[in-house]
């Protein structure tokens, strides 16, 4: 039987289900031994990372947003200022040393490189406390350098199960015009709690375009040799090859690699990029090389082309380690 209290917030929630135009689902619950039926407002559909505002509908939901901390203004005494004029405080320490007597500095604390992904729980504010943003919907994996440079500085201080408070200054965040940008201006706050750390293998420098000693074939495909081979022979189309390779868009994202689980044994012909079969077909056994690939022997040249794959060059690294038939 629902209960009085039970059935006011019953209603209260459809309510706030038709003026938000969100929708409902029913979510299976563990209770100890019993397994109970709950219903829940899925309000990612309309607000992803945005304050909860319906003043369009008449209703104003902003309360539900997570407060502003009391020192949001401006950093406290106790805050860490670095020489980029970004501060910090820690607010919960991190698995590795969750107790005082443990430093942080321990083996045992790792942290994200530049080029690792996250996984991390967000909230920002402007210094006058209005919310900006939050994955209070859904936690966020980020590639530490794809973000702010405030955050980018701020990530790689931190260890899996730590929380932290930034103070972003403009030029770390989205600048002080704005003209310039859709984005909130000026300074900035963000709490931040990192869970975890995605190893990411470090792509090359030279993302953009190939060097100037890089070596060109007539399709158009770039190569520079970084480890000599030790066979004679090359494989051809119908060739059975076992390779190791990391494969990177333009941006610095990991798009194809061995070392997360793709193919590492195949026919040639069966390579679904044509500038890395045109790639394995100029090696020898044992040999390493960089390719740079453009985007017409890639997934395509423009976002259009490539149907949600990364559009333009690619790099590729590439160890061939045997020709097996």
């Amino acid at each position: 039987m629902i209960r009085r209290r039970q059935f006011a917030s019953l209603l209260l929630t459809l309510a706030v289900a038709v003026l938000c135009r969100s929708h409902l689902e029913f979510v299976t619950v563990p209770d100890g031994p019993r397994v109970r039926r709950r219903l829940l407002l899925n309000v990612a559909s309309w607000a992803p990372a945005a304050p909860i505002y319906a003043r369009g509908q008449g209703l104003d939901l902003s309360f539900l947003d997570p407060k502003a901390p009391p020192d949001v203004s401006a950093p406290p005494k106790d805050a860490e200022l670095l020489p980029s004029g970004l501060a910090t405080k820690m607010l919960l320490r991190p698995t590795c040393a969750l107790s005082k007597s443990i430093p942080l500095t321990n083996p045992d604390c790792e942290r994200p490189q530049a080029y690792d992904k996250v996984l991390i729980d967000y909230t920002g504010w402007t210094p006058n406390g209005k919310m900006i943003d939050s994955s209070r919907n859904e936690k966020r994996l980020v590639r530490v350098d794809s973000v702010m440079k405030g955050w980018t500085e701020g990530l790689q201080m931190m260890a899996p199960g730590e929380s932290r408070r930034f103070w972003i200054p403009p030029d770390l965040a989205f600048g002080s015009n704005e003209t310039a940008t859709t984005k909130p201006t000026g300074p900035l706050v963000f709490d931040i709690e990192l869970y975890s750390i995605q190893r990411q293998p470090k792509p090359p420098a030279e993302l953009s375009a190939p060097p100037n000693d890089a070596e060109t074939t007539s399709s158009g495909l770039a190569f520079r040799k970084i480890k000599p081979g030790t066979g004679k022979e090359r494989p051809q189309l119908e060739t059975n090859v076992t390779a190791l390779y990391n494969g990177w868009a333009s941006n610095g994202d990991l798009v194809l690699s061995t070392s997360f689980g793709a193919q590492d044994t195949f026919l040639v012909r069966e390579v679904p990029i044509e500038g890395l079969k045109e790639a394995l077909q100029l090696m020898v056994e044992g040999e390493t090389r960089r390719f740079w690939i453009p985007g017409k022997l890639g997934f395509g040249a423009t976002a259009d082309e490539s149907r949600g794959l990364p559009p333009g060059l690619l790099v590729f690294d590439v160890r061939l380690m045997s020709i097996n038939s």
